[in-house]
């Protein structure tokens, strides 16, 4: 790009050496350029200037003076003794120059040299850049953006190529450089739909590879052109409102024209990271006031590269802001906030988070009034914050509905991440609150939620949903349903068949603006006519008929995308609340907040697994299936059968409900769990059994309590001590279990202070190795109220090795809530090794019986045997059958050391159990003396099997006749004599 006259000229990295010709004094100014040593980069007419860290106290003085005549040349300046007035450039001057070829747009515009500058002149007026040069910059964005949209909107996206891509997004970086923001990011989210398209990249979901969206790709096409028109007349001289002026074209607005807000009593519910579309990264504390109910945020907006540099600002999570002060910026909601006191502060309460819910919308009827009251302005984001109160989750299908007193519901995201974080965040609670962004999905009102206020044992508590940002558009979110997908998703969650039908109206004329306007023809139109009709929507239908009778297809566009927008509206008229039939539901007894719709018929724990595995039955339902079928065994059955049950985490509730009448023999099977080898599921459900019984009350209260303590003290596994920690607060907090819930809080109050400090030092430390520190800090701590900061990092860090660390803390805790997630992970082995490998081992330390199958199908394909191994022996004796049936389905798995060894390291008495056990199953069988082998080199592993596997075969294969069973007496009968010798 050519410079104005007077400015100073855009260089790329790659033009660099053409203006400095030493090029180790290149390489020295890129060394401190990267490290951070410049400061204060300013421009001034045809000036750069900057300070450079030196060795001495002061810093050094850098300019650098354009000029394009007779050509395009930089002359550095500097104050270092290396030199002084020359035109041959110290690497100070090289850095700079360094500098704004990287990043031109971290150089601060000044209206005089800065003081002391070299070559500037002090004395001389400041002159003003006039604003005329940058209001034809923004005319000519502007006019090339409505060129780009007049061209797609007529000829369509079919010829769009690479170098057409290209070319928007060098036009997305100049409308950017001219505070175009708004067009800047919608171009760039163009190009990027395009790119995905032309590259068969990622698409919508029900659309085939390489399809292009074509809801998200007309909503984009709509944003362009319509904010094009605004700022058209605008430029023309219609002012703007300060919120679009914001939201359009960016300003940097000085403490003098922000708004005071003081008194604010402010409570943090989401903290999130991002960077986008345009490379800025922003990080974002999102805050609702309890004196008046608004959202408001605090942003630290920062280009990529200077992020990296600059100290994140830090997360409130867990404070209570009282009497905070701060100036408002012009906007939407949530109102950004720059603080000039942030009051005091104190710990966040049950006080607080009554407030929380006081100040939260009644209803989703509120809710959706708020989001029809917000999308009437049509340059306000897609979506608007809100807290409202809801108390149950419905679970149809793949979506969740959060549902209020009343029983209307506002849909959940189709996202699995989302519902395995809400399974945490209401495992052992009652759901009270969602904070979040409320908007329209295709054709679903949807909540996006951030933060849940739940009731736990121990009171009302905030816990984080999503780490996302906020107002984050759709794309961001993955992109709005597409086609059938939408469609069938619409009428399953149950969405009025009026907005079913004006989203598939909006979807036809998406698809018609992708295929290009010349070809919009009456053919077309007529039958969509006919259905805004039927909706009542006359004016909108005739409207559309119109459109065709123009010959000019460029000017049915304007028309075209204001028929599209006002019909989103419409669509969010017509999208209102889904009403659920609480009679015909049924509560999850895992998640008390979570209901399903109740199932005809209960199915074996074998079966729920395979419709999980095949995607056609959700975690919820499942848990419904677990508990009928738990609670229909006898407890003599259950007490026999520890394992495997007492080892599945979804049947804990169940199992620990079961038993807490039971006295004496629940005792004595919570003993057994705790003291036999084996999965840590199995010890966990042990001490939920031992809460239920003293909670229950009886004769057998006292024991079940002294063997609570004993665990809490001496356990060597972190995650019993902090479950029977939490058990014993529990207990103490209950009205008949002891001090009460003042003394139990006053108790927790320090531990959960270090808590807190370190979950916020985990979620905003600049580097990875202090947020690893803070995590294993954290996770020496034990405690079950730093799994929320566990899986933020988990789910959210943008470290590897971070995410790898809080995988294995949440395992050391024993969150059974991850047990699925660790499940995709090792299923997608084939995409991401290291994500497996991590799986495998947190699969191993959590013994889950719900992570065994996808651990012996790792196995099976040979992947990481030694590490699959090791995990599938961590289960213990629950996993010996399951082994022992898969090696005898594949013989050729007995050859491996890492299959022996896993055996090796399980109970003797329990491996010759099992195969003795099947011996006597096969006993007249004509095939058991082919199996004999295998079963003699699997009991080889222990003196005591091998002895018992032999004298079994002994005794079922000596009158068997055929040379295979006299061959295998033998063998049998010399695996025996081994045995003797050994003596």
């Amino acid at each position: 790009m050519s410079a104005a006259p007077g400015d100073v000229k855009r260089i790329g990295a790659g033009e660099l050496r053409a203006f400095i010709q030493d090029a180790g004094e290149l390489k020295k100014g890129t060394l401190l350029y990267d490290g951070g040593q410049l400061l204060n980069l300013a421009r001034y007419e045809n000036k750069l200037f900057c300070d450079a860290k030196g060795s001495g106290a002061s810093p050094y003085k850098v300019s650098l003076v354009y000029s394009d005549a007779p050509a395009p040349a930089f002359k550095g300046r500097c104050s270092c003794p290396a030199r002084t007035f020359n035109t041959a450039f110290c690497k100070h001057a090289a850095a700079l120059l360094v500098a704004w070829a990287r990043a031109p747009e971290s150089f601060a515009v000044s209206e005089a040299p800065p003081p002391g500058a070299p070559g500037g002149d002090t004395a001389r007026k400041s002159v003003k850049k006039g604003s005329a040069n940058a209001q034809a910059m923004m005319k000519s964005g502007v006019e090339q953006v409505g060129t780009l949209v007049r061209e797609l909107g007529v000829s369509g996206v079919a010829t769009i190529g690479g170098d057409r891509i290209e070319q928007m997004e060098k036009l997305a970086e100049a409308l950017r450089e001219n505070r175009l923001r708004r067009l800047s990011a919608r171009t760039l989210d163009l190009a990027a739909l395009l790119r995905g398209q032309a590259a068969g990249g990622r698409q919508a979901r029900g659309a085939p590879r390489g399809a292009l969206p074509a809801v998200a790709y007309a909503n984009v096409m709509a944003d362009l052109l319509l904010t094009a028109r605004k700022l058209e007349k605008h430029l023309a001289g219609e002012p703007l409102d300060d919120r679009h002026v914001e939201e359009l074209v960016g300003k940097t607005w000085k403490a003098s024209d922000r708004k005071p807000a003081g008194d604010l009593t402010l409570v943090e519910y989401a903290f999130s990271t991002r960077t986008t579309s345009d490379d800025f990264v922003i990080r974002e504390s999102r805050f609702i006031d309890l004196e008046s109910g608004r959202h408001v945020s605090e942003k630290q907006i920062l280009p990529v590269f200077l992020a990296k540099r600059t100290e994140p600002k830090r997360s409130f999570a867990g404070e209570v802001l009282a009497g905070a002060r701060a100036t408002t910026y012009p906007g939407y909601p949530p109102l950004r906030v720059d603080f000039s006191d942030l009051g005091d502060k104190r710990p966040l309460d049950a006080g607080a988070l009554e407030a929380v819910l006081a100040r939260a919308l009644p209803d989703v009827g509120a809710a959706l009034a708020a989001l029809q009251e917000h999308r009437k302005d049509v340059f306000a984001p897609d979506l608007v914050p809100v807290a409202v109160l809801t108390d149950t989750l419905f679970a149809r299908g793949a979506r969740l509905a959060a549902v209020d007193d009343k029983g209307e519901a506002l849909h959940l995201p189709d996202d699995p991440a989302l519902e395995e974080r809400l399974a945490g965040a209401l495992r052992d609670a009652r759901l009270r609150a969602l904070l979040g962004d409320v908007g329209i999905d295709a054709a679903l009102p949807t909540l996006w939620p951030l933060a849940a206020v739940v009731e736990g044992p121990l009171g009302l508590e905030l816990r984080a949903v999503l780490d996302q940002g906020a107002g984050q558009g759709s794309a961001a979110r993955g992109g709005p349903l597409e086609g059938s997908a939408w469609n069938a998703a619409a009428r399953e969650a149950g969405a009025s068949p009026a907005a079913i039908a004006l989203g598939e109206v909006r979807e036809e004329l998406a698809e018609a603006l992708v295929t290009g306007l010349t070809g919009l023809s009456a053919r077309a139109t007529d039958p969509l006519a006919a259905r805004l009709r039927d909706l009542r929507l006359e004016k909108q239908a005739a409207l559309l008929q119109a459109l065709p009778q123009r010959p000019e297809p460029a000017d049915r566009l304007d028309d075209f995308i204001k028929l599209y927008q006002v019909l989103e509206m419409a669509l969010v008229r017509l999208a209102g609340a889904t009403q659920i039939d609480r009679a015909s539901t049924e509560r999850v007894p895992t998640y008390e907040s979570v209901a399903v719709a109740r199932p005809d018929e209960t199915l074996s724990p074998d079966e729920v697994a395979r419709r999980r595995a095949a995607g056609a039955m959700n975690r919820y339902v499942a848990a419904v299936h677990h508990a009928r079928y738990y609670a229909s065994l006898p407890a003599s059955e259950l007490v026999a059968s520890i394992f495997p049950i007492w080892a599945d985490g979804t049947a804990t509730p169940t199992i620990a409900r079961t038993f807490a009448p039971l006295g004496a023999e629940a005792i004595a099977a919570a003993e057994k769990a705790l003291t036999v080898k084996a999965g840590r599921v199995a010890k966990l459900t042990a001490v939920r059994v031992l809460q239920a019984i003293v909670l229950h009350g009886g004769p057998a209260r006292a024991e079940a309590t002294a063997m609570l303590g004993k665990v809490a003290e001496h356990a060597k596994d972190a995650g019993l001590r902090a479950l029977a920690r939490d058990a014993l607060d529990v207990i103490d907090a209950a009205p008949s279990g002891g001090p009460g819930n003042d003394a139990v809080r006053a108790r927790r109050a320090a531990r959960l202070g270090r808590v807190h400090e370190l979950a916020k030092a985990l979620g905003a430390a600049p580097t990875k190795e202090e947020r690893i520190e803070a995590l294993k800090a954290l996770s020496e701590l034990g405690d079950l109220a730093a799994l929320p900061a566990f899986r933020r990092a988990f789910y959210a860090d943008a470290s590897r090795e971070v995410r790898e660390e809080a995988a294995y803390a949440l395992a050391q805790l024993g969150d059974v809530e991850m047990v699925e997630t660790f499940v995709r992970m090792l299923a997608s082995r084939g995409v991401d090794e290291r994500e497996a490998k991590i799986a495998a081992y947190a699969l191993g330390f959590l013994g889950d019986v719900r992570g065994l199958s996808e651990l012996l199908s790792a196995y099976a394909d040979g992947y990481k045997p030694g590490i699959v191994a090791d995990a599938i022996r961590a289960f213990g004796p629950v996993a010996l059958t399951p082994l022992v049936d898969l090696i005898e389905a594949r013989p050729e798995l007995a050859k491996r050391a890492a299959a022996l060894d896993a055996l090796k390291k399980m109970d003797d008495t329990a491996v010759a159990a099992c195969l003795v056990e099947r011996i006597e199953a096969r006993r007249g069988d004509a095939d058991l003396a082919d199996k004999a082998p295998l079963y003699l080199k699997l009991a080889d592993v222990h003196a005591h099997s091998r002895r018992e596997v032999a004298t079994a075969l002994i005794s079922a294969l000596s009158s068997a006749p055929g040379k295979e069973a006299q061959a295998a007496v033998k063998a049998a009968q010399k695996a025996l004599g081994v045995v003797k010798r050994s003596k």
